[in-house]
């Protein structure tokens, strides 16, 4: 989107989808800017938003644990053209937040008049019992207006700069991705059904289908195969070296099969914009499989053992419902069990994370989202699965959980990777922390509690503590971006959460020797009780040891 785009009658249709929940139109623009730029999850947003009458300026709540802020948020929605402001909104929405930044004022607004929906939901995030514990506040202004220079001077200075930050329309263009972006192939292709004729039938006014018997020459040379973008809106890519895909390809290589092939295949699922049939062909443009990638890229891949007689039953479906050729993505993937992680591949949050690591192309990182995927030689390749697993135990301090993977994307995804503080940047330098804990690991004496599956999430969370605890290391945890830019400093960076996890595994080593045959870490690393009885006599024993001098602070290793 252009900032132009948020011109008023432009921004009626974007937000078309979010009034029909039942919005009106100022909290429906607090909703699309929370999915689409501050990064929650659908369920999340919504519960955020508490835009009513006698709201006292205060239109949505969210409460960012890993940054320790509690963010208050005010939107405005301009009609008429060239919109600008200045200040005067702006010193207004300070004294809005003069309201909520106090725990008695809290309590005080909680026995007021004001309307029970923000009373809910500044009781449901415990607003008050976190400006207690030290949790900082910070005000949103979302507009689709442009801020004027009196309005930028005004946040330049004082109290402001620290309290209040704006998205105007300009903003919100320059950091939101466009998740409409066309997807599949945007050409044309034309199969050959002069030997068939394809069965059509018409699904009321909402799809024409055509099921016939494609051959696996034609499908072996449509667009897209080699490079994924024919299986984009497809839950995964081709698995590899499946058992499927084994016997697709054993299939293949024994022509005498050909002929029998489509009595034994499930077939493939082509979505497309547009179809005509017409002079024995069948033309379709705007497509991509859905389901089949398997099998067509096995053709892609032994196309010298094609024959004619190899044929594949073929569903074509036109239709331009995005919500439907979702479901029929989901409902036709059957040859390989559908994982959560499967259903989350084309989810809006993901690919933004996608398309953040491309366009950072920090030390050729990529994000695998789907399985499958395939990646140029020499890229460091993150997994969507190992990246939740990484934020589970590190942001969401479980490092109990992370064995139950399911959870990454099912129960717990919304407060995973629903956040705006997960963004490539952080998933790179968990990443690289989590490369070193790897490697320290090794020198764990007990071998197989070193290489359990949940040790190094259990030092990853032991980490947390200590940089939460030392005033460079928090700093850190709040802004990755600004150290992962910055080569020399995440270097020696690094060098320090090595040299403080040598000391770890040292002070490791030594309890599970303290408590020998008892030591039963199959089940304590699935206790959370457990778990942080370990993390705090660990975490006990280093700030010890810093005390003594016999160990370093991340301030002191990075100075």
């Amino acid at each position: 989107m252009k900032p132009d785009d948020f011109d008023y009658p432009k921004l009626t249709t974007t937000l078309a989808p979010y009034v029909k929940k039942g919005w009106p139109e100022s909290p429906a623009f607090l909703d699309w800017f929370f999915e689409n730029v501050f990064r929650l999850d659908e369920t999340e947003a919504h519960d955020a938003i508490c835009d009513k009458p006698n709201d006292k300026g205060i239109d949505g709540v969210y409460v960012d644990h890993t940054l320790e802020t509690i963010f208050f948020f005010q939107s405005k929605i301009r009609q008429g053209d060239a919109p600008k402001f200045g200040d005067p909104p702006l010193r207004d929405f300070a004294g809005t937040l003069l309201q909520v930044d106090t725990p008695e004022k809290i309590e005080a607004l909680l026995q007021s008049g004001a309307h029970p929906e923000l009373k809910r939901v500044l009781a449901k995030n415990n607003v008050k019992a976190l400006l207690t514990k030290g949790y900082k506040i910070s005000g949103v202004y979302v507009t689709n207006e442009i801020l004027d220079a009196n309005g930028k001077e005004y946040l330049a200075i004082g109290d402001a700069a620290k309290r209040i930050q704006v998205y105007d329309r300009t903003r919100i263009a320059d950091e939101l991705i466009d998740l409409d972006a066309a997807q599949g192939i945007q050409g044309e292709y034309t199969f050959d059904v002069s030997y068939v004729e394809p069965m059509k039938f018409e699904v009321g006014k909402t799809a024409t289908t055509y099921v016939f018997p494609a051959k696996a020459v034609e499908l072996a040379e449509l667009q897209g195969i080699a490079d994924g973008t024919l299986f984009s809106q497809n839950v995964r890519f081709s698995l590899g070296n499946t058992s499927v895909n084994k016997q697709i390809s054993k299939s293949i290589l024994e022509k005498d099969q050909h002929i029998l092939f489509p009595l034994y295949h499930n077939g493939v699922t082509i979505l497309c914009t547009k179809s005509d049939r017409a002079d024995n062909k069948l033309r379709i443009s705007g497509y991509m499989v859905v389901n089949g990638a398997q099998s067509i890229t096995s053709f892609y891949h032994n196309k010298g053992a094609l024959t004619p007689d190899l044929r594949v039953l073929a569903k074509v479906i036109e239709l331009n419902d995005q919500e439907l050729a979702n479901t029929i993505t989901i409902n036709s993937n059957n040859q390989n069990a559908i994982k959560p992680r499967d259903l989350r591949s084309n989810h809006h949050i993901q690919i933004r994370l996608v398309e953040e690591f491309e366009k950072i192309a920090f030390e050729k990182y990529a994000f695998e989202v789907k399985r499958g995927q395939t990646f140029a030689d020499g890229q460091h390749v993150i997994t969507n699965e190992e990246a939740g697993r990484l934020l589970l135990a590190f942001d969401l301090d479980e490092p109990w959980s992370c064995h139950q993977i399911y959870k990454v994307f099912d129960e717990k995804y919304g407060e995973i990777f629903g956040r705006p503080s997960v963004t490539a940047y952080r998933i790179i330098l968990l990443s690289k922390m989590m490369d070193i804990i790897v490697e320290e690991v090794e020198k764990i004496e007990f071998k197989p509690f070193g290489h359990y599956g949940l040790t190094r999430f259990f030092l990853l969370a032991v980490v947390k503590r200590i940089m939460r605890a030392d005033p460079v290391g928090r700093t850190v945890a709040e802004d990755p971006a600004t150290l992962v830019k910055d080569g020399k400093r995440l270097a020696k960076f690094l060098d320090g959460i090595r040299t403080i996890l040598s000391g770890i595994v040292v002070d490791l080593n030594y309890e599970v020797k303290e408590i020998g045959d008892e030591f039963d870490y199959k089940s304590d690393l699935k206790s959370p009780a457990k778990v942080k009885d370990y993390m705090d006599r660990l975490l006990k024993s280093y700030e010890k040891d810093v005390a003594r001098k016999k160990a370093p602070t991340l301030a002191e290793l990075l100075k």
